[in-house]
């Protein structure tokens, strides 16, 4: 079989998410999975080390992805997708709500202000770009279904679905929309408001241990249902304070919690969130983040990437690239 190892890799894509999973064999790359993509452009900042999930792939001489999963239709998480299509071969994505082949583009509306109702449409439109590109380049693009899967020998994919009512209205609502159909403007905001709510959740088991991802499911909202503890946690919308309960991390028990965040302030969001990060440190042997600003409980610093790597025996070794 060789000697194999998983490397577990959470990019510093900025106010995004991208983590990569690449299985080694004999030193050599043997399956690759990508988990969001980031934004379409990250933009350079003074002092910071982030770039565009595309740029890491090459910078670490991916040559191809076995999958790519986008965990829900959000720009910081999808945006990088067509970049990526576009430079390394890609064997399959996954979504929660696939755009149909015959698609029609969604347009927006020209009556309506509100913000949520045109920010789906839009979000639509780039997942339906994807998809296209996507199948120009013989890649599979399916919709994700739940439970568990088998990737390789010995690593093994859970995937959670959002709750069944948030799904199915994504899924008629995304439908109509590709179909050229009315929708009234409520449920289109409800649905978009629901965009977080209706993230793929996605457990990676190896040599007995488990790596966490999230996308940006709020804990409230899944703290009740039967997900097993893991080792490695990518913690929920960057940290926020919807990102965790203390219910939920403890029964989680990580002993790393990692946060995808910037160190810039952005306007009416605290990512991370100091309350947050306190309770992750009460519970949580090692807290760590892709940048972050100076805080009490952390101190301003960022990097390239945090890296894990995963031994057939269960040993596990952190650091910061």
């Amino acid at each position: 079989m060789g000697k194999r190892m998983l490397e577990v890799f959470f990019c510093n894509v900025g106010d995004g998410d991208a983590a990569l999973l690449t299985e080694h064999r004999d030193a050599a790359p043997d399956y690759t999975v990508l988990v969001d993509t980031g934004r379409p452009c990250v933009d350079p900042r003074e002092g910071s080390l982030r770039k565009d999930a595309v740029d890491y792939l090459l910078d670490r001489n991916v040559d191809h992805l076995d999958r790519m999963i986008l965990t829900h239709p959000h720009i910081d998480h999808v945006g990088g997708a067509l970049s990526i299509l576009r430079e390394i071969p890609v064997k399959r994505i996954e979504m929660l709500t696939v755009p149909p082949p015959d698609a029609l583009r969604v347009p927006c509306s020209r009556t309506s202000s509100v913000k949520p109702y045109n920010s789906l449409r839009q979000i639509l439109n780039v997942l339906r770009e994807i998809s296209q590109t996507a199948r120009e380049r013989g890649t599979e693009v399916a919709e994700s279904v739940s439970g568990e899967q088998q990737l390789t020998e010995t690593l093994r994919m859970t995937t959670y679905l959002p709750r069944p009512e948030v799904a199915r209205r994504q899924k008629e609502v995304c439908g109509a929309l590709y179909r050229g159909e009315t929708v009234d403007e409520a449920l289109c905001v409800r649905v978009a408001k629901e965009r977080n709510l209706s993230s793929l959740m996605l457990s990676f088991a190896y040599a007995g241990l488990n790596v966490l991802i999230t996308g940006d499911r709020y804990a409230w909202d899944w703290e009740a249902e039967s997900i097993p503890p893991c080792h490695i946690l990518k913690v929920p919308h960057h940290g926020d304070s919807k990102a965790m309960t203390e219910p939920l991390i403890r029964k989680l028990g990580p002993w790393f919690a990692v946060i995808s965040c910037e160190n810039d302030p952005i306007a009416r969001k605290e990512r991370p969130c100091e309350e947050t990060v306190a309770m992750l440190h009460r519970h949580v042997p090692l807290v760590i983040c892709t940048e972050n600003r100076d805080m009490p409980s952390l101190k301003a610093r960022t990097c390239n990437g945090i890296r894990f790597d995963i031994a057939p025996d269960g040993t596990v070794e952190w650091s910061e690239e």
